[in-house]
């Protein structure tokens, strides 16, 4: 999208400009018009914009300045002899430089409206502004190496050994009972630590694969702990299993992307339209390959401090299912200083990840 200063190169072409401003398709534009005044006199008008509705005929004498200067008061004053002698109902100036104070008091007193034409603040844009740029990180994990230390059998054993889990799929899973804990299947249980454990060792920032890049996908895997204050039970027919404690690994993959958007992209023009003499913005804007213009009413409302969308922002999504372990198995496990880390959770059972 073009700015004010490509649209525009000279007077002609900010009058040919703000004739496409008016040029909604309720109205009729003329650009370089001469009308005949009552007295007689010629009155060369620079945009004419005529609007018919129901009985009433409307005149809208637009004249556009396109100086290195604010417009001054006489500039005022001579729109409003030409309105009075052309008949028109309104009087317009648009500018890009805006106006003297002498020129708003005067134009406020005769009903003349001063438009000043300028690039759409980031606010008026809406935050963060015309240019979106954002990172985005896709998590997903894995479960893997499950381990039972200290697990005993009470009463008669189960009929088989083996514990056939399906983590992250749906089905009636392995039936536990844990004391205070609201799950009811052992794949449940480990499907919450793990997810738990995940989230309170991701932290929200961007990655630096190296050489300048920031794109890509990072891999991590680390060890969960999980030590209840009684052992968890595996009930079966003539007796039960009891789990003292439940080791397992995770594997956590990052996948970063960057998502840049121009909201200008596909328009020709995007302007703000600024009212000086009743301090109201509106913005006008037309896209490419379209014949009209349509003017916004800009909505006033400040964003609290914190809600606003910031570039640079890392947006996060979690997967909902599981990612095989096999990509994670070859990868040494998080250890040393700083990578045993508590887990912020409601379960009131102690874990630990390493």
């Amino acid at each position: 999208m073009k700015g004010i200063e490509d649209l525009v190169q000279d007077w002609g072409g900010f009058e040919c400009l703000i004739a496409q401003l008016h040029d909604t398709g309720s109205v009729t534009v003329q650009h370089n018009v001469t009308l005949q005044g009552r007295s007689g006199a010629s009155r060369q008008i620079d945009v004419l914009v005529h609007h018919r509705e129901g009985l009433y005929d409307h005149r809208v004498v637009v004249e556009c300045k396109y100086r290195k200067r604010p417009v001054t008061r006489a500039h005022v004053d001579e729109l409003i002899a030409t309105v009075r002698e052309v008949g028109a109902s309104r009087g317009v100036i648009f500018s890009t430089k805006g106006f003297q104070s002498g020129a708003i008091a005067q134009a406020a007193h005769a009903g003349i409206s001063l438009f000043k034409i300028r690039e759409p603040t980031d606010a008026e844009w809406g935050l963060p502004g015309r240019h979106i740029d954002l990172w985005l990180q896709t998590i997903s994990i894995g479960v893997g190496e499950l381990r039972f230390p200290g697990s005993m059998a009470v009463g008669a054993l189960p009929e088989s050994a083996n514990l056939e889990l399906r983590i992250g799929f749906d089905g009636p899973g392995t039936p536990i009972v844990v004391p205070g804990l609201d799950v009811n299947t052992l794949e449940q249980l480990i499907e919450r630590l793990a997810r738990e454990s995940a989230r309170s060792a991701y932290e929200a920032r961007r990655i630096d694969f190296g050489g300048g890049v920031f794109t890509g996908v990072h891999r991590a895997r680390f060890q969960v702990n999980f030590t209840p204050k009684t052992p968890v039970e595996r009930p079966h027919v003539g007796g039960k299993l009891l789990f003292p404690r439940i080791e397992f690994d995770v594997g956590l993959r990052i996948d970063q992307g960057r998502i840049q958007i121009d909201r200008a992209e596909r328009y020709a023009f995007v302007l703000a339209v600024e009212d000086c003499v009743t301090k109201v913005v509106q913005t006008a804007s037309r896209a490419e390959n379209e014949g009209r213009t349509v003017i916004h009413e800009r909505d006033n409302e400040t964003p609290e401090p914190g809600e606003a969308l910031q570039n640079g922002t890392i947006a996060v999504m979690w997967l909902k299912g599981f990612a095989e372990f096999a990509e994670f198995a070859s990868l040494p496990k998080a250890d040393g200083p700083g990578k045993s880390l508590s887990i912020k959770s409601d379960l009131s059972a102690a874990a630990s990840t390493k």
